[in-house]
């Protein structure tokens, strides 16, 4: 999270987009801006070995391990094409062609209301969806001149979830887990590439040809 918001603070002082593009090691799980900690099961945490990070944006709970995280920093556009909706389209667009070079076609959530504390559990205005299943979510934060958008494209599945992490979650119960994933689904899953640099390659070739720009490409696998 420190190096994403660098990303920020470079563009703010009058730097150019940048783009980074990275995997977690070990697993980590994030926190929205705004989201108490205590949703957490530390002791679960630690159990599993899963370190636990506060993210710049807001958003719910969110395990990385088995996803490809997108971190894009970039001036704010002028008058209506820089409120967060606005933004959120405009960066979504990159995102569906970065996917569309994997022979996956996503569109943007439109999930309303509350998601619950897991990210994935909905897909909201700022996510891609497949259908009915949540493939991508992201987050937002502006700074003045500048704003921060990253997110999190699910890969592979990892051998526990964010169900076995969070207090008052009952995964074995009414089907929690079954549910958590109905709504989501992971490239593997999909057919789709799941090496993380081939991944990362049309991630940064769906933001160049849909905003028209060549982004400070940082392209980072190895955590």
């Amino acid at each position: 999270m420190a190096a994403d918001l660098a990303l920020l603070d470079a563009v703010e002082r009058g730097g150019e987009p940048a783009l980074r593009v990275y995997r977690w090691i070990p697993a980590a799980i994030s926190l929205g801006r705004f989201q108490p900690e205590t949703d957490l099961d530390l002791d679960a945490c630690s159990a599993h070995g899963v370190e636990v990070v506060r993210r710049p944006t807001g958003g719910k709970a969110l395990l990385h391990g088995g996803d490809l995280t997108y971190a894009v920093a970039m001036p704010r556009p002028a008058g209506a094409a820089g409120h967060v909706d606005a933004l959120y389209r405009t960066l979504a667009g990159g995102l569906i062609a970065g996917l569309m070079h994997l022979g996956v076609e996503a569109e943007i959530g439109d999930d309303r209301g509350a998601a619950g504390p897991v990210c994935f559990a909905a897909a909201q205005g700022a996510d891609l969806r497949i259908g009915a299943r949540k493939v991508c979510g992201s987050a937002q934060v502006q700074r003045g001149i500048a704003v921060l958008q990253h997110g999190s494209i699910l890969l592979e599945r990892l051998p526990f979830d964010e169900l076995d992490l969070l207090t008052h979650a009952e995964p074995q119960e009414m089907g929690a887990r079954e549910r958590l994933r109905a709504r989501s689904v992971t490239l593997g899953e999909l057919g789709a590439p799941t090496d993380p640099t081939v991944v990362a390659g049309a991630i940064v070739a769906g933001f160049e040809s849909a905003l028209d720009v060549r982004f400070d490409s940082r392209v980072r696998t190895d955590g």
